[in-house]
């Protein structure tokens, strides 16, 4: 007969207890850390495209508001239609055809005034974030995710034609085609302003990330145009502001 074997090697219950345990402990951390990489990447990866959105967005009604006024014969008379203080509307002659009939030659720069983005007009996305609009021929969405937008208009304050910018900034809060201007508050007060003295063009664009991130809020207040915005929620958001000297005004 063989001999028996009774020195056989194996794991206790304990001993294979314990290894399930560490082993669960190393995935956890494990998933932990991936985790928090992939909520940072994909936060961060929201702020990038918020960021991109509205740098595109300004550089785009840079171009074209540095435009406004152009005229070369004269007699098409460019220059700007609306001032206010949450949109904006110019025309200029492209084509020097003595006219601004023409595609891209009348151009305003706003949020749609639906239900769905600003009914009110005050400048402020009514469901948080909505598109800004190129309205020309047709309308064009320029860019997405935005909350709030403002415009101020710096003038010509003596108005002597020299082209010399003076730093006093206002705009149109009555709708009745001249700027408000005051020498404290900038607007609604004091004397008014003919739209032919503008010389440049203050812009402030308010963008949010899409999609509310994880583990980030807190109150947050800026300054965009003629409004402090204060928002608790938690989105993030990237406040761009620029100045455009309107070349072709006054000349």
């Amino acid at each position: 007969m063989g001999t028996l074997l009774k020195n056989k090697s194996g794991f206790t219950l304990v001993e294979l207890l314990m290894a399930m345990v560490t082993g669960i402990i190393v995935l956890a951390g494990i998933y932990a850390a991936f985790n928090s990489q992939q909520k940072i990447h994909t936060n961060e990866s929201q702020v990038v495209d918020a960021e991109q959105n509205v740098r595109a967005a300004a550089h785009f009604m840079v171009r074209e508001i540095r435009l406004a006024g152009m005229d070369q014969t004269g007699m098409a008379g460019a220059g700007f239609v609306i001032a206010g203080p949450h949109s904006i509307r110019f025309t200029l002659d492209r084509n020097d055809d003595e006219d601004v009939l023409d595609a891209d030659e009348d151009i305003a720069y706003r949020f749609s005034v639906s239900a769905a983005a600003d009914a009110d007009g005050d400048g402020r996305a009514d469901s948080g974030a909505a598109p800004i609009m190129r309205a020309t021929t047709g309308n064009d969405e320029l860019a997405q995710d935005i909350h709030a937008i403002g415009f101020a208009y710096a003038f010509d304050f003596d108005g002597d034609g020299d082209g010399i910018l003076e730093e006093y900034w206002a705009y149109d809060s009555d709708g009745d085609g001249s700027l408000d201007w005051d020498n404290d508050t900038g607007a609604g007060l004091g004397f008014t302003v003919n739209f032919d003295r503008i010389k440049a063009v203050r812009i402030w664009i308010l963008a949010r990330t899409r999609h509310p991130l994880r583990d980030y809020s807190g109150p947050k207040n800026f300054i965009v145009g003629d409004k402090v915005i204060n928002v608790t929620d938690n989105f993030k958001y990237r406040l761009l502001t620029t100045t455009v000297k309107c070349r072709n005004m006054g000349i």
